[in-house]
């Protein structure tokens, strides 16, 4: 219904003014240009590797600027202050700086790492007093180094002593449980020292070679260690200081993704040895704009209308009211209508708000919701183009504040917790809020409820098949939009008549109906020769209504979701009661408001997703099954985006 029609067009210049038309077009942003049959194979090898070191710049000043930064980064700039940053920003050398920094910060943490571990390695000998490349034996002795259990020291020195008394055992450390010895042993006693040590759980050591004593080099990697990282600190703060700009490269970057769609159009384009063609699509209301624009450079440049390639389909393009706008989130969702198909938006969009608000059935979290989203929108200034979502939440909180009176859904509370003149009594000594028709927590509100979701459904249902036919009968196919899809709202009417006949037009009402249904078997054997037809009749009538009952069923789910946001708020309203219950008085109201606060921001979100989801499943499924198949390719014109 709301799909603009599109038109393929080339565009014919004159070489001489290529890049006059090209600038031109991407200005307007009305035209989507198809890949040309052979394009130009050129090597964006370098290119790609430039954006790729710009991204790389941008993603490492994001991690080290302030959030002023960030929200001044994130905000779009002008064609002009886009133009100006890529004319008048050293990204050469802010990218070069960086690489800089990280090639020294890799060779820093490398450093710290093998400082690390010599550190480790040398703590515990601090005590030795030999240099660490002094030589561990002599002629006659050899120096050994080994750790042990501390538990075991004593057993261990009482062994050495009772079978080894010449070794010189020297404890110089005990960390974590275990000991760290020296121990100065003849040659000649070394085989039984092993054997005593290994009985103990002595461990080799094998210390690195290194110029000095275990002190001086633990005390030298500790002071190099503390140099490096204040090295660290101080790249650290340059990127700070170079993130101040961010927002000039992110506008760089803009600047450098409108040069990019500009080189795919060029290569785009069909050159000859004179003139240049670029192929697209247009909307058709926009061809002579576009003409006229491009005239103005040249009267050597032409916008010719031609025939699309056979099997190529238009791009899609949705256009609907402002109201209407915000629900196209909700289609594309499921995706693009096809050329040969209506949009669906505007006929689901009050089953959608309606399902939403029911789901929800309650008015209190429909007010949060537009009062969360009104607020956004009313701060950003988003149009309902720019933010489809958001407008469509908002929409959507305003229907659920409108279901929510009837049904008296407030944030879980009842009528006894809320000031009188919120409330009526009525004849029975019952209290209910103003406004209230039906409650849920009675069994003629769920029955009201769930009469009222199978009748929506019902209604959703015959609406999509009408819309179906309805589209046929427009586009010439009269005769299968009758039979395939008018009879069965003929025979829907008349069972409604059978049913609601007063008894003297009762019989007329049953031949009236068994009619309706001798109809419709025919209608559904539509397109079968005439013996056949009143099989495939039967058979399609029988299937139609097998998908009737499944997906009239499938409406339940209003029921089901309505009834737990209400149980949801009531339990969480009980809690934060309870729990204050607690606390003394003073401290017991901010518990209970805390809790009652969080927990209805959770179930809000919550059950906001819910209805979402499941009120979207309903037009996907029972809805679009009827009369949409969905697939088309959206329209993506040649522009400059700002972002």
């Amino acid at each position: 219904m709301a799909i603009v029609h599109m038109q393929k067009v080339a565009v014919l210049a004159h070489r001489s003014h290529k890049e006059e038309v090209l600038d031109a077009l991407q200005e307007m942003g009305v035209l989507e240009i198809s890949e040309a049959k052979a394009p130009a194979n050129l090597d964006h090898t370098e290119v790609n590797f430039r954006v790729a070191e710009l991204q790389f710049a941008i993603d490492v000043l994001k991690e080290n600027a302030a959030k002023e930064t960030l929200a001044v980064a994130d905000k779009p700039g002008t064609t002009d202050e886009v133009i100006h940053a890529a004319t008048h920003t050293d990204v050469r050398g802010i990218v070069d700086r960086l690489h800089e920094l990280e090639a020294l910060d890799t060779e820093a943490q490398r450093r710290i790492a093998e400082l690390t571990q010599t550190q480790e390695t040398l703590r515990p000998w601090a005590s030795l007093l030999d240099r660490l490349d002094a030589p561990t034996e002599s002629a006659k002795a050899v120096r050994l180094l080994g750790s042990l259990s501390e538990s075991k020291m004593e057993e261990f020195r009482d062994a050495l002593t009772g079978s080894l008394p010449r070794a010189d055992v020297q404890l110089l450390d005990a960390q974590n449980s275990n000991a760290y010895v020296s121990a100065m042993v003849w040659k000649s006693d070394r085989a039984a020292f092993e054997e005593i040590a290994t009985r103990m759980g002595w461990t080799t050591v094998v210390l690195p070679v290194l110029p000095g004593t275990a002190a001086v080099l633990f005390e030298e990697a500790s002071v190099e260690h503390k140099q490096l990282e204040q090295r660290l600190m101080t790249n650290k703060k340059e990127r700070v200081q170079l993130s101040i700009e961010l927002p000039k490269l992110m506008k760089v970057r803009t600047f450098m993704h409108w040069l990019s769609d500009k080189q795919s159009a060029r290569e785009a384009a069909l050159e000859t040895f004179a003139t240049v063609t670029l192929l697209g699509w247009i909307p058709r209301a926009s061809v002579d704009i576009l003409e006229t624009r491009l005239q103005k450079i040249s009267k050597a440049v032409a916008v010719l209308k031609v025939k699309a390639d056979e099997g190529e389909e238009a791009p899609i393009l949705l256009k609907n009211a402002k109201f209407i706008t915000p629900f196209e989130s909700v289609t594309t969702l499921y995706g693009f209508p096809l050329p040969s198909e209506m949009d669906p938006t505007a006929p689901l969009s009050p089953f959608f708000a309606l399902y939403f608000a029911l789901c929800l059935t309650d008015g209190g979290y429909g007010f949060a919701l537009t009062m969360i989203f009104g607020l956004f929108l009313l701060k950003t200034r988003k149009s309902v183009q720019e933010a489809q979502l958001p407008w469509l939440l908002f929409i959507s909180g305003i229907a659920s504040i409108l279901v929510g009176i009837p049904f008296g859904g407030w944030f879980g509370l009842t009528p006894d917790q809320v000031p009188s003149f919120l409330t009526v009594t009525h004849d029975d000594g019952s209290r209910w809020f103003l406004g209230q028709i039906w409650n849920l927590s009675t069994q003629t509100g769920i029955d009201f409820l769930r009469n009222l979701a199978l009748f929506l459904g019902l209604t959703h249902i015959f609406f999509g098949v009408f819309l179906a036919g309805y589209h046929k009968w427009l586009h010439g196919g009269k005769a299968e939009a009758f039979w395939q899809h008018f009879t069965l709202h003929i025979v829907l009417g008349a069972v409604i008549f059978r049913v609601l006949a007063p008894e003297s037009l009762v019989q007329v009402a049953t031949y009236l109906m068994y009619a309706a249904i001798a109809l419709v078997i025919w209608g559904k054997g539509y397109g079968t020769v005439w013996f056949l037809r009143p099989i495939m009749g039967v058979l399609g009538l029988v299937n139609f209504l097998i998908g009737l009952l499944s997906n009239t069923l499938s409406y339940l789910r209003i029921l089901a979701l309505g009834l737990v946001t209400g149980a949801i708020a009531l339990a969480v309203n009980q809690v934060a009661i309870e729990m204050s219950k607690l606390f003394p008085i003073w401290l017991g109201i901010p518990v209970m408001i805390l809790i009652a606060v969080g927990g209805h921001l959770v179930s809000i979100a919550l059950n906001t997703l819910g209805s979402f989801i499941h009120s979207g499943r309903l037009q996907f499924i029972e809805f679009f099954g009827q009369f949409f198949e969905g697939g088309g390719r959206p329209y993506t014109p040649f522009k400059r985006s700002i972002s």
